[in-house]
């Protein structure tokens, strides 16, 4: 019984020595890290955003820059500069400035991926112009969150138009060879710092971005939502106006018809959503106008999202996954084929919008 008590004392000892400790007071905890391209030197910028702690529960944001040759030798110049050593396990957030994106960002996925200290949940935006300003903007604005930008991103995926989106999602669609990448878009407005939309990738290069009433229609067709807000112009009977489509939720499902050589997707959307602003000329407590309303919300819905796909097919991109949706269906699956057909295949979206509430004045 001695030598058993014996091991396993001597086992807990080994375990507790296995990891360093990491005392808080000296170690400098990154929240926010963006890179920059400079095409002048063809060197990377790296920014970190991390909170200074005062004495009782304030805290305020600062940044140190670096440059290096490329985004894996960028911690090392960072803490060349830093008074305590860096430590990125807290990172909530990765900011990618414009340039940065057009260059090319294998090699920062690259580094990202092959990172274990980085969370699987962190987010990952493109922003529209440097990254470093608009880390900087922070500073200055005094803006307490430091984590500001991931709960951003985050609430707008949970209650908003954004599709569901971390590092973890843009690896698998990064590395995938059926589906192409998307990342939020962040800019500044004076002293506000708001999601712009979303960025496309072909491969490791930024393609495009797209609104955020196009973000919307584009989180519907991936896998629907439980929320979200869209609004529409619509057109009757010589009259025109605008509704908004409040707490809409909708059910997403594909269905693959016509030939191997000649696919035709459908989306079928059943969309479910409270009336919160309307025109004038309707009556909501008129089921002869409810109806009216369902139908020209159901054909402006379908019309949309027809010219939003037709949009990514011009591109050539496919953010939505309709490459994989069909290589799962289809039995010796010819990629490079289906690539080639992409942009002039028949993609179509079937809409059914059900109000389910119209408002206060019902």
């Amino acid at each position: 019984m001695l030598k058993k008590w014996s091991l396993l004392f001597s086992c807990i000892l080994l375990l507790t020595s296995c990891a360093d400790r990491e005392i808080i007071d000296e170690i400098q905890v990154v929240s926010v890290l963006g890179y920059d391209y400079d095409p002048d030197t063809d060197n990377v910028r790296g920014t970190i955003l991390y909170p200074i702690f005062k004495f009782g529960p304030t805290e305020e944001p600062s940044i140190i820059a670096a440059k290096a040759k490329s985004p894996f030798d960028i911690p090392i110049h960072l803490n060349n500069k830093s008074s305590l050593t860096i430590a990125f396990g807290q990172l909530r957030s990765v900011l990618i400035g414009q340039d940065f994106a057009e260059h090319g960002i294998e090699d920062l996925v690259n580094t990202l991926a092959r990172n274990p200290d980085l969370g699987r949940t962190l987010k990952v935006a493109m922003t529209d112009g440097n990254a470093h300003e608009m880390l900087s903007s922070v500073t200055r604005k005094k803006i307490k969150d430091y984590q500001f930008i991931s709960n951003l991103i985050d609430q707008n995926i949970k209650s908003e138009n954004l599709p569901r989106t971390n590092l973890q999602t843009f690896l698998f669609s990064f590395f995938s060879d059926d589906r192409d990448s998307f990342l939020p878009i962040l800019t500044q407005e004076k002293d506000a710092i708001k999601l712009k939309g979303l960025a496309l990738f072909k491969k490791e290069k930024y393609m495009t971005s797209i609104g955020m009433k196009e973000t919307f229609l584009m989180k519907l067709l991936i896998d629907g939502t439980e929320h979200g807000r869209y609004s529409m112009k619509i057109e009757h009977s010589g009259h025109e106006g605008e509704v908004v489509l409040q707490n809409i939720r909708t059910k997403t499902n594909y269905e693959l018809k016509g030939k191997k050589q000649d696919p035709i997707i459908i989306a079928h959307l059943k969309v479910n959503g409270l009336v919160k602003e309307f025109p004038e000329w309707l009556t909501l407590t008129n089921p002869a106008h409810v109806k009216i309303l369902e139908e020209e919300l159901t054909a402006t819905l379908e019309k949309n999202s027809d010219e939003f796909i037709q949009k990514l097919q011009n591109l050539e991109v496919d953010p939505i996954c309709f490459t994989d949706y069909v290589r799962s269906r289809t039995r010796n699956f010819d990629s490079e084929a289906f690539k080639a057909n992409y942009p002039t295949m028949d993609i179509r979206v079937k809409a059914d919008v059900e109000l389910i509430q119209t408002g206060i004045s019902e």
